[in-house]
Parts: structure tokens; sequence; C-alpha cells
């Protein structure tokens, strides 16, 4: 009984990754980002054409340079040629930031820079048989406090320490200073 119930529950959960893993396959437009050697690496693939590519760096920031690198190829025919329209937008809006880029020595480039932190999109369009419209998201981060003030911090809070600790040193100390009390109160 136990082991019939087992079998059962391993079906299941069988069932329930095969179900995950068909909804994956049931967005045919959607970049797979992971996030590898300090970049965010992009790939997609269907029976014709593949993309792979990546972000730099593998965390991007408001208000600083997003590089889109990406090559694009074709499984069968001639090597595709270009050009590729890149697009960076937030997630949700209808406009975005976009290049039409033609290939370079190896592949297409495009730098980008996010206005805002939260969540963006990038979508990437090529005609090769037919036009290919592609998206990946990913998370803008907001833009880290500079190094030139956490270290203007160590240094005030050291100041202030040192200085309480030569006024500690220089101060006399106040129990041997006073007069001593009169033990009849007079």
């Amino acid at each position: 009984m136990i082991g019939r119930l087992a079998l059962g529950a391993s079906l299941l959960a069988g069932l329930t990754t095969a179900e995950a893993q068909s909804v994956r396959l049931k967005e045919p437009d959607q970049i797979a980002v992971e996030r590898r050697n300090q970049m965010l690496e992009l790939s997609w693939s269907d029976t014709e054409d593949r993309l792979q590519g990546s972000l730099q760096p593998d965390t991007p920031h408001e208000g600083e340079p997003l590089k889109v690198l990406l090559n694009v190829g074709s499984f069968d025919g001639p090597p595709f040629e270009g050009p590729v329209t890149i697009t960076l937008r937030e997630a949700g809006s209808t406009h975005g930031q976009v290049q039409t880029v033609t290939k370079g020595a190896v592949n297409w480039a495009a730098t980008f820079t996010p206005e805002r932190a939260g969540p963006y999109q990038l979508d990437v369009s090529f005609r090769t048989t037919r036009l290919k419209a592609l998206h990946a998201e990913l998370e803008v981060t907001p833009k880290p406090i500079p190094r030139i003030f956490l270290w203007a911090m160590v240094g005030l809070m050291a100041t202030v320490a040192l200085g309480y600790g030569i006024r500690s040193l220089l101060r006399p100390d106040s129990a041997s200073a006073a007069p001593p009390k009169d033990p009849s109160g007079l």
C-alpha cells in the first residue's frame, strides 16, 4: 500500500514537472537569461535560427550603461547578416530605447542606459525566413552608493573616535581633581 502511494506521488511529481516544462515551451519567443561569468547570458533557438548573447554588467543599474552583445545565426543556409533591432523598455511600457544595429566583426552590439530601477524587457527582432520578435526579462537595480561616500563615512567615524580618545587622555580625571570631602559635613 505504501509503495503504491509513493509510486503515485512520484508520478504526480513527474507530471507536474512535465507540465512546467511544457508551459515554458509554449512561449517560443522568450529568450532564456542566465547569470554566468559576471554577465547575463542570453540564448534562444527555434527550428530555423538561434540567438546567443550577453548583457554586461551582470547586474544592470539605473543610470549606468548596459551593453548588449548578440550573435544571430541560421542552422541552414547562408549566414545571417542583419540588421537586428534591439529595444530596452520598462515592463508594461509600449515604447523604450530602440537601436537598429548592423553586424560588426563578429556580432551585433548596442548600449542602453536604463533610466529607472525596476523590471525591464529587452526585445530583439530580426528577419530571416520570417520576422522573429523575441523577448527577455531583466531587473534593473537602484544605483549603488558610490564608494567615496562610504570611505568618507568611515573616515568621519574614525576622526570622531580619535578625537574622543585624545580628549579622554588630555582631560584631567574628575575624581582626582575634586577637593576631598570633609567627613564632618562642615
